[in-house]
């Protein structure tokens, strides 16, 4: 490493230390003078005083631009600035040690003290402008210490040896003190500057995250505001019913609306498990074939209302595999929604290629677009969470920019990766990457989709939930069956309801304060009244894989995720009334 690199970073600590100094040296000077003085050299006190303020002056010239923080960029010109700084500094040093040396060699041994005190000062006052830098502190200190070493040398030349080991001792273990004192404050000094970067790393870190965080509510309540919108202007309508025949068109847009906010809230919530290395992944069998079918199918409307040609693999041979088919479905949904958002006209392929042999398949599921394509400068932070191609892009297509962010996070908690690969104005390619273990053919899950079950007689239900709009919310998609419906606002209100009186069904909320509906659950069961064993269908918004197993152990019968579909609760009310036909446990 060069003297520059090893010197510079902190000479500008040194150059602030030493300016401290000034004072100091200005009275040093003075009783240098004084002593020159008194000891009968009147001739040397004006060539002294004019050298002291001469070196002061050549120092503090030469230090300036290490106080300023300035040290120049080409190599010439660093150099140009570090050397004189740094032979400043050896020239203040050799001109005291030198006045020291003059003074000690008199015969007054008041005199001879004051000179060892003054090299021992100005080892001090380098120990402290020399902190950080062993080459900075052995060049102040160096003069010095020659100055010290060369008291016993001039004592011996001298003919003086009277107790000159025990000076040659003492001046060891002086020096040895010395570097002790200083690797040990150095030590300290260095572990203060590393604490300090670090924590303005993280408070850079703080503060970037909160700018997320800002943005991030910026984004999403603007995102948030057009489905909400919707919503308000659809049940306005509806409300006043000035156009009756518009009515399903309303509740079409409603539903539409409320889906987006649900996609909305979904990825957030992904996004912040992620984050939080929260999230979970389900291993089951799964057929790949139907997944891919059952994606298209789903996205053909879409695509087709656009003017667009959606083309996947077709019906085949079933290609079972273990793994998360839900998350699987979320990606590919991440990208074929972002692939007809951007495409004007033409076609959005999605293609898979299965290879391998014995017990594990490599599977890349590719889709394609002919949309705008990604400009260069997007690419970077195509992934990146709340981030948009451009401005123009979030203004025309709006979203809050974690559907991608989200899409690779999973893929890397699946052990795959998802990348992406485009031309400006020619499309764009994503391309996910699994290697799957394979699986073994599962019969289908019971249960179809049905309006509501044929009830041979009214029900009694009992919703459970704190929240008022939710068990209005309830009462209102259970207002076609015609049930007796009566409200529970927690889990010890539903405790005495259920002690009253039989019920057929019970709808619990999951998270509620005080005792929670799994909780609430339990006391039910073990309660051994009238409704020990009455269906128990919890519902909540998380929708982990140990949450659900957390509803189940607790006694709950059926598990339903929020926000409610009218369609899957109507099915799990039907498994309830008829559980010798369907598999209550399959959902």
């Amino acid at each position: 490493m060069s003297l520059y690199a090893t010197v510079a970073p902190h000479l500008s600590t040194s150059a602030r230390e030493r300016r401290g100094q000034i004072g100091v040296r200005v009275l040093l000077g003075v009783l240098i003078a004084w002593l020159l003085y008194d000891g009968g050299r009147a001739a040397w006190v004006l060539p002294w005083v004019a050298l002291s303020a001469a070196v002061q002056l050549i120092e503090w010239r030469a230090l300036a631009p290490f106080r300023a923080g300035e040290t120049g960029g080409a190599r010439l010109e660093r150099h140009a600035v570090m050397l004189p700084a740094i032979g400043s500094t050896v020239l203040m040093a050799l001109v005291h040690a030198g006045a020291a040396i003059l003074l000690w060699s008199g015969s007054d041994q008041t005199v001879s003290t004051i000179a060892l005190l003054i090299l021992v000062g100005g080892i001090i006052n380098n120990l402290a402008s020399g902190i950080e830098s062993r080459t900075l502190f052995l060049i102040g200190t160096g003069p010095y210490l020659a100055a010290l070493a060369a008291m016993p040398v001039a004592r011996w030349i001298g003919g003086q040896t009277d107790n000159l080991l025990i000076l040659l001792v003492a001046l060891a273990l002086f020096m040895g003190a010395l570097l002790g004192v200083w690797s040990r404050v150095h030590a300290a000094r260095m572990a203060e500057i590393d604490a300090i970067a670090e924590a303005s790393v993280r408070l850079e870190q703080a503060e970037a995250a909160m700018a997320d965080r800002a943005a991030m509510a910026a984004i999403v309540s603007h995102e948030l505001r057009t489905p909400v919108s919707a919503i308000l202007a659809g049940a306005h309508v509806i409300r006043h019913g000035d156009r009756p025949e518009s009515t399903p068109e309303t509740a079409d847009l409603i539903i539409d609306a409320g889906r987006l906010m649900t996609g909305m809230l979904n990825d957030l919530l992904d996004h912040s498990k992620i984050e939080a290395r929260a999230m979970t992944l389900e291993t089951r069998d799964f057929d790949l074939t139907a997944v891919l079918a059952d994606t298209a199918r789903f996205w053909a409307a879409p695509a087709k209302e656009k003017g667009l040609t959606l083309a996947a693999p077709g019906d085949g041979e079933a290609l079972w595999l273990k793994g998360d088919p839900y998350r699987l479905r979320q990606i590919l949904n991440n990208l074929i929604s972002n692939a007809i958002k951007f495409t004007d006209k033409g076609a959005v392929a999605l293609e898979a290629t299965v290879t391998g042999e014995g017990d594990r398949r490599s599977v890349t599921l590719t889709v394609r677009d002919q949309g705008t394509g990604i400009a260069p400068d997007a690419m970077s932070r195509l992934f990146t969470p709340f981030a948009q191609g451009s401005a123009e892009v979030a203004r025309t297509y709006g979203g809050t920019g974690l559907g991608l962010a989200v899409s690779r996070d999973l893929a890397r908690l699946m052990g795959g990766e998802l990348t992406a690969a485009s031309v400006a104005g020619e499309g764009a390619v994503f391309s996910l990457s699994l290697t799957l273990a394979v699986g073994q053919p599962v019969a289908e899950e019971a249960g179809t989709d049905v309006a509501g079950p044929e009830l041979a007689r009214r029900l009694r239900v009992l919703a459970v939930d704190d929240h008022e709009i939710n068990r209005r919310t309830l009462a209102l998609v259970l207002q076609p069956l015609d049930v007796e419906l009566v409200t529970a606002s927690d889990g010890h209100s539903a405790l005495e309801a259920l002690a009253k009186g039989p019920f057929d069904v019970v709808l619990m909320d999951v998270n509620m304060p005080g005792i929670d509906g799994n909780e609430t659950t339990r006391r039910l069961r073990a309660s051994g009244g009238v409704n020990a064993s009455v269906p128990v269908i919890g519902f909540s918004a998380g929708t982990e894989a140990a949450q659900i197993e957390a509803c189940r152990a607790a006694g709950m019968t059926d598990w339903l995720a929020k926000p409610l579909e009218p369609t899957k609760l109507y099915v799990a009310l039907d498994r309830a009334v008829h559980p010798v036909e369907t598999n209550r446990d399959a959902a």
